[in-house]
């Protein structure tokens, strides 16, 4: 006898619900409620944290996209000075998460790092704000301020490093916050999560892209006081919108400082180095369930850096450690060797965003009857962004998994650095065109004719080069980092321990404090090289840019063999329980 069809359809949606939701209610019109409701509390939270992360970007893109132009023109710093400058500002902002990392681990958990942190940031950026309007402080073009020069340039920095310094408590904490919204135990929720990065680095581009296209203009147009105020305004309805999910959001408790526990683990594993490991993995120490623990979760044994197991030797002592300490310890340094060689590629990505604008501010530049300023090109990489996103989790995705051979995150990294390699020669060629443009309409003769009064930016110097032509490496930069940047925010967050993802996220934008750190150096070292023919030249009819992406491509290739050889042997860590069960819905 053939069984109800609504029946069977019954069944199979209590089986998913419950793998799933781990949702048991026999009551099945109940259980879709539970799921229903339970759908409606993770969008509004997404929403609130997503809503911060766009506006907390529109305000660092606002201020940072067209900060290269702003130190040169209106500050008046060199070139070369004001990209080193501003490169070793961006590296702060990604090196100061470490500092918010550890409060939201040990001490003060995510969601009040963010909120008080985003304070800090708030200040800073009304400092900036208030420097360009202030008429004793505002610095103009060729015009010092009435208080000086350097008296404004200090005042300005101070206040921009109060910002790098807000960063700090955000940028580790609100894609790990947003990431602990989902059960770890749901493996559709585990779907929705990775589609929660994507989403996430979709909306840092927005931010990005109306920073680039409406508050750069702003700057140009109507001056950077207002061009500041905009994004100060923007971030503190960031502020707002945060504050404004404080009830939904799932708030896990503080596990205590994970350096702490990777300093017992190494220094147990050092202290009992010649006792004999035990023969088998379930002999090393592990809590039972209800003893008091140095953290709440628990990781299976894994066979590589054994050398470690023998801190969970059951001795009693001061150095004695759990083995699953002994195992989040062994997946935090497992992904060292990957973060030392994404820092090349940070560093061979900084320059299309720091070094692009100086040449595009001679090139032609018009749009129509207007004219667009050089940053504002940028929102190119947005655009690079978005597409990428679009076609990798609406087309790849669905097409590699019904193959079943799903992109690694590993993988994921690697086709990064292949485009981005592709960005930096586009480069290069352009700017080889452009120099060659420059020779051949005689425009280094008509400067030099000009004397000393001649100024680069004098019309009769523009190059007919249209500034479009940047739009090529700043697409392709984009594009990348839907594969690296996302590909590492998602490695770092998973591949660690639940009681180090703030650290996890914060190594990742280490990557790009160290990267950066890194570009500034090499200019520096350029630039120490070539003191009589600067590669980075104030005049760009001068100089060698187009040498300068060759040696960041060629640097970045040497990075992918390094990368390629160490991702072969990286095995991601194990799931437990629930995690093992079947991944497809």
């Amino acid at each position: 006898m053939a069984r109800d069809p609504e029946l069977q359809q019954n069944e199979v949606e209590l089986a998913v619900l419950e793998q799933d939701f781990g949702v048991k209610d026999v009551d099945l019109h109940r259980t879709k409620s539970t799921v229903a409701a339970r759908k409606r509390i993770l969008f509004l939270a997404c929403a609130c944290i997503l809503g911060n992360e766009l506006c907390e970007r529109l305000a660092y893109y606002g201020v940072q996209t067209n900060m290269g132009l702003y130190l040169k023109n209106i500050l008046g710093y060199q070139a070369d000075t004001a990209s080193q400058l501003l490169q070793v500002w961006k590296a702060t902002v990604y090196l100061t998460p470490l500092i918010g990392a550890y409060l939201a681990d040990a001490v003060m958990g995510r969601f009040w790092v963010i909120l008080v942190f985003s304070i800090v940031y708030m200040l800073g950026m009304l400092g900036i704000t208030l420097v360009n309007l202030i008429p004793a402080l505002k610095p103009l073009a060729g015009i010092t301020p009435p208080v000086g020069m350097s008296a404004t340039r200090d005042i300005f920095w101070a206040f921009m490093y109060l910002t790098a310094l807000g960063s700090g408590g955000i940028k580790p904490c609100v894609s790990s916050f947003g990431g602990d919204q989902f059960k770890e135990d749901s493996p559709r929720e585990r779907k929705w999560r990775s589609r929660f990065f994507n989403f996430f680095y979709a909306v840092i581009n927005i931010g990005s892209l109306v920073a680039t296209t409406v508050v750069v203009g702003v700057q140009e147009s109507k001056g950077y006081g207002i061009g500041f105020g905009i994004p100060t305004i923007f971030f503190g309805v960031a502020i707002a919108a945060f504050i404004f999910g404080y009830k939904l959001y799932v708030r896990l408790p503080v596990e205590g400082s994970p350096f702490t526990r990777i300093w017992r683990v190494c220094a147990g594993a050092v202290a009992k180095r010649k006792m004999a490991a035990p023969a088998s993995p379930t002999d090393l120490y592990e809590p039972p369930p209800d003893a008091k623990k140095n953290v709440q979760f628990k990781m299976p044994h894994t066979h590589h850096m054994q050398c470690l197991d023998k801190a969970a030797i059951n001795t009693g002592d001061i150095y004695q450690v759990s083995l699953t300490e002994v195992e989040e310890t062994k997946a935090f340094l497992g992904i060292v060797p990957l973060f030392m060689c994404i820092c090349i590629y940070q560093m061979a990505y900084d320059p299309i965003f720091t070094l692009l604008p100086y040449p595009g501010n001679v090139m032609d530049r018009r749009m129509g009857s207007t004219e667009i300023p050089a940053s504002s090109i940028s929102f190119a990489n947005t655009f690079g962004v978005l597409f990428t996103v679009a076609i990798y989790d609406f087309i790849v995705v669905p097409i590699t998994q019904k193959m079943n051979r799903p992109i690694s995150m590993t993988l994921r990294i690697g086709l990064g650095f292949v485009i981005q390699i592709m960005a930096l020669v586009s480069a290069a060629l352009i700017e080889m065109a452009r120099y060659k443009l420059v020779q051949s309409k005689g425009l280094v003769a008509k400067f030099n004719a000009g004397g000393a009064t001649a100024d680069a930016m004098n019309p009769a110097y523009t190059e007919p080069m249209s500034i479009w032509w940047q739009f090529i490496p700043y697409f392709l930069t984009g594009m990348s980092e839907v594969f690296t940047n996302i590909g590492t925010m998602e490695l770092f967050y998973t591949q660690v321990s639940p009681g180090m993802r703030s650290l996890g996220t914060s190594v990742y934008l280490l990557t790009v404090a160290v990267g950066t750190y890194m570009a500034s150096a090499l200019n520096m070292l350029v630039t120490v090289a070539s003191p009589n023919d600067l590669w980075v030249a104030n005049n760009p009819l001068f100089g060698h840019y187009d040498w300068y992406f060759w040696l960041n491509a060629a640097i970045l290739t040497a990075g992918l063999g390094a990368y390629v050889t160490i991702a072969r042997g990286y095995k991601e860590k194990p799931v437990t329980g629930a995690e093992q069960a079947k991944q497809a819905e």
